[in-house]
């Protein structure tokens, strides 16, 4: 469970987020919609501690955390399997035998040994997601994180986050989704001008 308990963040003056309240539980996909600038990506980064709020608190549980916000960043002149080894190395969770799993998952084992620079937009979405989902964290907070996809990967993506959703805390920031369409989502978040408009 994560707790947003009145939050609000001002950075140089702008109040980017406002006065926010919303309890987030596992077993739920949620999907956080807005326009560029209007949040989404600032609460994000809040809910996994990257940045902290001016005012309000956040309760939450122990909590391990699956993260892409913004552009995935990589190490662009290493191999794929050489920035997976080094993000794996953090924490010490994982080896290779569970990286190449999830690199399979995402159709991705025929280039884990070419260099990341040489990736297509879509090739990089899927880097990124693998890198978020593969030391199975309890929290999953993806920032669009369908862009540049075809149908295929889109579907494989879609399809493992809905097979992970039974004991993890899914929030998807998405701008332009059609939720008549991608009907995964249990619970739809608006937010404008830093505030949950409904």
């Amino acid at each position: 469970m994560i707790k947003l308990n009145s939050i609000s963040k001002v950075l140089k003056g702008h109040t980017v987020l406002d006065n926010i309240s919303f309890e987030f539980r596992k077993g739920s996909i949620y999907l956080l919609k807005g326009h560029n600038g209007s949040g989404k990506t600032m609460l994000l980064r809040m809910l996994c501690g990257l940045i902290s709020p001016t005012s309000g608190t956040i309760t939450k549980d122990e909590l391990s955390y699956g993260v892409i916000i913004e552009t995935p960043s990589f190490m662009e002149h290493e191999t794929a399997r050489q920035n997976l080894k080094f993000l794996a190395s953090i924490q010490s969770k994982i080896g290779m035998p569970e990286i190449e799993k999830t690199i399979a998952m995402l159709n991705l084992s025929d280039v884990i040994d070419k260099k990341v620079k040489k990736y297509s937009l879509g090739m990089k979405q899927r880097l990124a997601f693998c890198q978020a989902i593969m030391e199975d964290p309890d929290v999953l907070l993806l920032d669009e994180p369908f862009n540049a996809l075809d149908d295929e990967h889109l579907a494989i993506i879609v399809d493992m986050i809905v097979s992970m959703k039974k004991d993890k805390i899914i929030i998807v920031a998405a701008h332009n989704v059609d939720t008549d369409k991608l009907s995964i989502f249990d619970q739809i978040i608006n937010i404008n001008n830093g505030q949950i408009t409904a």
